[in-house]
């Protein structure tokens, strides 16, 4: 009944407010069932009966056995042939995933399996190495205390002694052994005194060893907690944006894996190319941003086109797949989701494709250098290319960049080629394009000509500052 209580709870839909806020409260009560466990909790109420049900079997055999002990064997018997059968499908559950007869008892298993084996074979080299260093200083005091004993050497040595030898010489020995045994005793007990305080000094210095990870360990935790203090010292109308954007991420993900209508989808990539912090985000989004745009369009020969009708959709999703895989590629290059995408994007797409013709040319060629590294950029050509006005100052300030990056790179040589081109057909249209536009332009052509606009602080200055520094 408490499962069913919760799950009606859960069910329930809040026909109130617009469509982005109750997706937002079901992405709310999707991630608490993620966060506070549900699933672990729904499992775990049936296994109550279970372990109720093996009490009532011990209980009754335990009544049964000072009555009848046939009955209380035959009940004794059923009991333990469905203990036993229960363990082996726990055991099965925890071996092979694959296996139906999943329990809570083998997905704890499973999940502890990996941990146990980590921490043994972590355990054992430890434990290895201090019973090695316990039995060097074991025989190390040893080989102390009796090969190199005087005791022991003044013995061994009356030991040889004649047999034949006269009584003068026994008296003689027996006053050797007398006056020269506390002597060696002395000498054996500092001896073996500064074999302990060695091996005394080598326990410390490994003690201090642990201590100094321990200590490190501290520190880097300290740290990591005071960075986290730090990251959520801000305000609280700051943080309640994070949670929202947070919300709109995961629900974006989430609509764009379920739904197959083209007119969701392109709503919802309006809506994620609106946001410009991406913040704990789904890394999945990215490869949904692109079944998307792989959706949108097919390739003919090696030129790229978009499929008819939709052209808004190929624009928006190539704009969010742009946004995301870039982002990831900052914030952790090594993601497997990353190289997944690249072996698509490479199944899909020549290694020189044709981008001409398209509305996001600009935008597919970042993204194709992006994808492959290695990718000659003379490959870029600028014949076709017809940007709205705004995508124009944004391309022209990113080329600005570019070309300060690339005459570096060349040791102050020259601007790369494909970013000269785009400088010069972007000044050749009549009417001219927009005077930000030009100007970069005209800072390119500079930059080209030796003035390196990064020393001279050019690229930090307005539209009309660069004019006229040009």
């Amino acid at each position: 009944m408490l499962g069913k209580q919760w799950l009606n709870r859960y069910a329930s839909t809040n026909l109130r407010g617009t469509t982005i806020e109750r997706s937002q409260n079901r992405q709310r009560k999707l991630d608490g069932i993620v966060v506070w466990y549900f699933d672990y909790v729904m499992e775990s109420l049936p296994l109550m009966l279970q372990v109720a049900l093996l009490l009532l079997g011990c209980a009754l055999t335990r009544y049964l056995w000072e009555v009848n002990i046939t009955v209380a064997s035959v009940v004794l018997g059923i009991t333990s042939s469905t203990l036993i059968f229960y363990a082996f499908i726990v055991a099965a559950g925890a071996a092979y995933e694959s296996c139906p007869y999943q329990t809570p008892g083998s997905h704890a298993l499973r999940y502890l399996r990996p941990k146990a084996q980590r921490m043994l074979y972590s355990v054992i080299p430890f434990l290895a190495a201090t019973g090695a260093m316990a039995a060097t200083a074991i025989a190390s005091v040893f080989r102390y205390a009796v090969m190199e004993s005087v005791v022991v050497g003044l013995i061994g040595g009356s030991m040889e002694v004649d047999r034949w030898c006269s009584a003068s010489d026994v008296v003689l020995l027996l006053v050797f052994m007398v006056l020269g045994l506390p002597v060696a005793l002395v000498v054996d007990a500092f001896r073996l005194g500064g074999a302990v305080i060695r091996v005394l000094a080598a326990v410390l210095i490994r003690a201090y060893q642990l201590c100094f990870l321990m200590a490190k360990l501290l520190v880097s935790l300290a740290h990591r907690v005071h960075n986290w203090l730090e990251s959520t010292s801000s305000t609280p109308e700051q943080g309640l944006d994070q949670q929202i954007t947070a919300l709109d991420l995961q629900c974006i993900s989430w609509m764009l894996q379920v739904s197959l209508d083209k007119a969701v989808h392109l709503s919802t990539l309006k809506h994620l190319a609106t946001i410009t912090t991406l913040v704990d985000f789904d890394p999945t989004l990215v490869i949904d941003c692109f079944n998307i745009f792989i959706g949108c369009i097919h390739i003919s020969g090696s030129k790229v086109v978009i499929t008819q009708g939709l052209e808004q959709l190929a624009t928006v999703s190539v704009m969010c797949l742009l946004n995301t895989f870039q982002y990831l590629s900052i914030v952790d290059p090594t993601l497997g989701i990353l190289e997944d995408v690249c072996k698509r994007y490479n199944g899909v797409l020549p290694f020189n494709p044709d981008f001409s013709g398209l509305p996001f040319y600009y935008t597919m060629v970042k993204i194709h250098t992006l994808v492959n590294r290695g990718w000659w950029h003379r490959h870029i050509w600028w014949d076709n290319y017809k940007p709205s006005t705004q995508k124009h100052i944004l391309v022209a300030q990113d080329m600005v960049k570019g070309a300060q990056a690339g005459y570096q790179e060349s040791q102050c040589r020259k601007v790369p080629r494909w970013i000269l081109r785009f400088a010069l057909h972007s000044l050749f249209p009549d009417p001219p394009p927009p005077t930000s536009v030009v100007v970069n332009c005209l800072l390119i052509i500079a930059i080209d000509l030796g003035c390196d606009g990064s020393n001279t602080g050019i690229s930090s200055l307005t539209s009309d500052e660069r004019c006229v520094c040009v």
